[in-house]
């Protein structure tokens, strides 16, 4: 929404102020099956759709009510593997209507390279151009000093 504030018999329009991207992994587009049940327990308690998502994170769809710093399992249901991804902790870290920010905080050896496989074969052209680089590379070239170049 854009901002209009009257100065003198001038009206100016500031464009609306976007929050800084904090994602610590690039994220790619998806639309996958998740189930997610409470940490101290197996029990079923829920399920949505993850639209996005990254090897740190997703933005979950649920009709369940999650608050904002609960904890739970998450079960990705990856379509290529016959069992799902389990995140073994997960927490809400934001809430708007009923779309979920989910922090991934504990993932196996095993299931977060399950996971990054999946990543990787999804990943498309435009996800790579709009987000921040993949790898850094270090420049040797120069006598005085290595430095840090990234990849377009």
């Amino acid at each position: 929404m854009t901002g209009r504030r009257r100065t003198g018999k001038r009206v100016t329009t500031h464009p609306p102020v976007q929050a800084p991207d904090r994602r610590a992994a690039q994220r790619v587009p998806v639309q996958i099956m998740v189930r997610f049940s409470a940490t101290d327990s197996f029990q079923h308690v829920g399920d949505g759709v993850a639209l996005d998502l990254s090897e740190s994170g997703c933005k979950l769809c649920s009709a369940h009510v999650l608050p904002i710093g609960s904890f739970w399992d998450l079960y990705l249901t990856i379509p290529e593997t016959s069992r799902p991804v389990l995140i073994s902790e997960v927490r809400v870290v934001r809430a708007a209507g009923n779309e979920y920010g989910i922090e991934f905080l504990r993932v196996t050896a095993r299931e977060r390279t399950r996971l990054r496989h999946f990543l990787w074969k999804h990943m498309n052209r435009s996800t790579l151009s709009s987000g921040p680089p993949l790898f850094t590379l270090v420049d040797q070239s120069s006598p005085r000093r290595p430095h840090l170049k990234s990849l377009p």
